[in-house]
């Protein structure tokens, strides 16, 4: 078995080296870290994820299936991050002066995002196609989804393997379509997804630019250095190039 190393800057740190923080404080700056946590987490799932643009039948569905589950679960995850910062803004009166000016520098910026087109679409795509399964949103596409929509189906022996192109037909793509039939300026569905995308890579960078912030302060109140630290691990888990892709497909060894 190989093994490949990991290295880190390394804060070694308990709630007591938080010290006087309030539970206010140590909530947000929780919350924060768990939403990075998750964030990083799909980020590096839609990293690994390859479309095949040069594939057809099942095996261009499945490698796109997958690119649209991941980016679809990271953006409703980055939907709820601006909702909580959204909250986080309104109450302040608990928090230390220092945090206070941190969160309330980011208002300014959660409000002209709040405006935009890109919350819109978020939204809806969020509560339509990634975090709620609802009866009426499929009607609405099923009213109009084109005669010559695929819903065709790819049944493997495998489970994990079997695909249902209907779903992502009537769900996600006519929702999509309606989109640009509402706006002229989203005919193209390029420009849509372009809009979609920077909306959501606008709010990681703020929250992510927010938390490092803040930790910046516990840390130097902790009056806390990084240690420079490696770990081993199976070689097998770690994506050493660009070339590296997360599995679209699985086999038996039998």
């Amino acid at each position: 078995m190989t093994e490949s190393l990991v290295h880190f800057h390394e804060f070694n740190l308990k709630k007591s080296d938080l010290g006087s923080m309030t539970k206010e404080e140590i909530a947000v700056l929780g919350m924060l870290s768990y939403i990075c946590n998750e964030l990083n987490v799909f980020a590096r799932f839609l990293r690994l994820t390859e479309r095949q643009d040069d594939e057809r039948g099942p095996v261009k569905f499945a490698s796109d299936l997958q690119f649209h589950v991941v980016l679809r679960t990271l953006s409703s995850r980055v939907f709820e991050a601006y909702e909580f910062l959204k909250e986080a803004t309104k109450k302040t009166e608990k928090l230390d002066p220092e945090m206070l000016a941190l969160i309330q520098k980011s208002t300014e910026e959660i409000e002209r995002l709040g405006a935009s087109e890109g919350h819109a679409i978020n939204r809806n795509i969020r509560n339509e196609t990634s975090f709620h399964y609802k009866l009426n949103t499929a009607l609405k596409n099923a009213g109009s989804l084109p005669c010559d929509a695929d819903a065709s189906v790819y049944v493997n022996s495998l489970d994990g393997n079997t695909y249902f192109v209907l779903g992502e037909s009537l769900v996600f793509f006519e929702r999509l379509r309606r989109f640009s039939a509402a706006d002229k300026k989203f005919e193209d569905p390029e420009i849509l997804a372009e809009s979609w995308i920077k909306w959501s890579l606008e709010v990681v960078m703020l929250i992510k630019d927010l938390q490092a912030n803040l930790f910046g302060i516990v840390l130097d109140r902790a009056k806390k250095v990084p240690r420079k630290t490696h770990y081993f691990v199976k070689s097998e888990v770690v994506a050493k190039d660009k070339r590296a892709v997360m599995p679209v497909f699985i086999q038996s060894d039998q």
